[in-house]
């Protein structure tokens, strides 16, 4: 029995693009776990709870802007 080539090449490109988002997923869990104290929150109602997570990715989106700056990956313009 044999197996399309064909076959074989869009499902390697289906996991590759799995990977790729689960590596960066994982990447930004990983960083909120061991930086910041952990993603476990003691608030009461969906509200209070989805703020939380917003100042938690908020302070992340802060902290990788500095990284990028600081190691000139994305080159700022001064305006």
């Amino acid at each position: 029995m044999q197996v399309s080539l064909k076959f074989l090449a869009s499902e390697t490109q289906k996991k590759r693009t799995k990977s790729k988002t689960r590596c960066r997923c994982e990447h930004v869990f990983g960083y909120v776990t061991n930086s910041m104290g952990d993603f476990f929150t003691k608030n009461i109602g969906f509200e209070r709870v989805e703020g939380v997570v917003g100042l938690i990715n908020l302070t992340y989106n802060i902290c990788r802007y500095e990284q990028i700056v600081r190691l000139n990956i994305l080159p700022i313009k001064n305006v």
